[in-house]
């Protein structure tokens, strides 16, 4: 390893840790700093650099720096990372995750360059990695936004059940909600306790569950929340259009099944399609020790085998997402 590539790595390492101890101050050590100032905020009707979430009347701030704050506010792009990470029920700020994001990318750039070194294939890996690394946490997010809706709509029939059974026994549509909420485990029970939360600290009925569905972004949910609505403005058995909703639901969810069992084969094509050539240069790679001879080499040494293999992977990429595209039909 050269000593250029050791001093660049070590630099990048003693970045990472500086941003992390920043991360850290801003996240752990001034949080009764944020404390008092929300309170003041609340006090003085003080807006400040904060932007608004999926709650009626919750403010989430952007950054625990003022100056990155003010950078964010107003950045559509800055919105929907709040957003999203309102959806995955992650304790993060905007400026919090951009920092995560950054710390992770330099971190995985050092690392291969003090494996690798700056010669050969050293660069462009590490290149690689930090682009993966950035890439992790947003992956992470999207996956907790897609598990946490997958368990909500899940737990929504039952929790229309328990309210529509709850209606007929007298009680009112809050008082159901927040019987539904005890009975369930999260994430809905968080979520009906949060909105009930927003309509008891004077936030609208109707500006309540907006934000609700906003925050959930559930298509079944939707549905839920235009019946109620609905029945609100034209009247009628809001019980029995519960029930209505809730078989609709279930009809939905037996189709997904047999779709999902229908196209089982198109995914599993998916996958190997998408792992195979993976998988033949992992193979190669790790039988060049025993042959002698390393094939795989080439592809990243030469410029031919740079662009044969960008060329694979831009092919690689559009198969597989054409396939998947091809097997999710929307019911």
């Amino acid at each position: 390893m050269d000593a250029l590539a050791l001093i660049t790595a070590l630099s990048v390492m003693f970045t990472v840790l500086i941003m992390f101890l920043l991360f850290y101050w801003s996240s752990v050590g001034g949080r009764q700093h944020r404390v008092r100032r929300r309170l003041t905020s609340v006090v003085n009707r003080d807006q400040g650099p904060v932007q608004m979430t999926g709650s009626a009347l919750k403010r989430t701030e952007l950054s625990g720096f003022p100056i990155l704050g003010d950078l964010l506010s107003g950045r559509e792009w800055a919105d929907n990372v709040a957003r999203d990470l309102e959806r995955a029920d992650l304790k993060l700020r905007v400026g919090e995750f951009i920092a995560l994001r950054l710390m992770v990318a330099l971190l995985l750039f050092s690392l291969i360059l003090l494996v690798l070194g700056r010669g050969g294939i050293g660069i462009p890996v590490a290149i690689a990695a930090a682009v993966v690394g950035y890439i992790l946490p947003r992956w992470h997010v999207s996956r907790r936004i897609t598990s946490r809706t997958t368990k909500f709509n899940e737990q929504l029939v039952e929790a229309l059940d328990l309210v529509s059974n709850s209606l007929r026994s007298g009680f009112g549509l809050l008082q159901s909600m927040d019987l539904a909420a005890e009975q369930l485990d999260p994430p809905l029970a968080d979520e009906f306790k949060r909105t009930i939360n927003d309509i008891n600290v004077g936030a609208s009925f109707e500006d309540a569950l907006i934000a609700f569905n906003d925050r959930m972004q559930s298509k079944d949910l939707d549905i839920v929340m235009t019946a109620i609505l609905i029945q609100r403005t034209v009247g009628g058995n809001l019980a029995e259009i519960l029930d209505t909703v809730a078989h609709t639901m279930r009809e939905r969810t037996r189709i997904k099944g047999e779709l999902r069992t229908l196209t089982a084969a198109g995914r599993m094509s998916g996958y190997i399609v998408g792992g195979l050539p993976i998988a033949i240069m992992v193979l190669l790679t790790l039988l060049a020790p025993l042959t002698g001879q390393n094939y795989m080499e080439p592809l990243f040494t030469t410029n031919w085998g740079r662009i044969m293999l960008l060329v694979a992977s831009s092919s690689e990429a559009l198969g597989i997402l054409l396939i998947s595209r091809i097997v999710k039909i929307e019911v």
